[in-house]
């Protein structure tokens, strides 16, 4: 009897924190480039969808976080992959796992 329940267009919370973030993050983007002041920090991450080299071996990419220099999360890279520091040995090399963002 309600018809404006019927509407399969229905945006939840999540959508809009998702929203959000999103907007955030391509804010960050846009002042880090205009500021020339980019974290830079290099990583490495599978590719996304999995692909294998000539060689038989998974592929990876190799990308530079593009996030402000001096940030406190994780690294982030152009393909939304996070990197996140989970371990430091005593001679300063770290140990990191990435994950998609989505």
């Amino acid at each position: 009897m309600i018809l404006w329940w019927r509407n399969d267009n229905l945006h939840g919370a999540d959508d809009f924190i998702a929203e959000i973030a999103l907007a955030r993050r391509a804010r960050e983007r846009s002042l880090a480039e205009a500021l020339n002041s980019l974290c830079g920090r290099r990583f490495t991450h599978p590719r996304w969808p999995a692909q294998v080299s000539e060689s038989g071996y998974s592929a990876v990419e190799t990308c530079a976080c593009l996030r402000l220099s001096g940030h406190e999360n994780g690294c982030v890279c152009e393909h939304d992959m996070e990197r996140r520091v989970y371990r430091v040995d005593d001679d300063g090399r770290e140990h990191y796992a990435t994950r998609p963002l989505r």
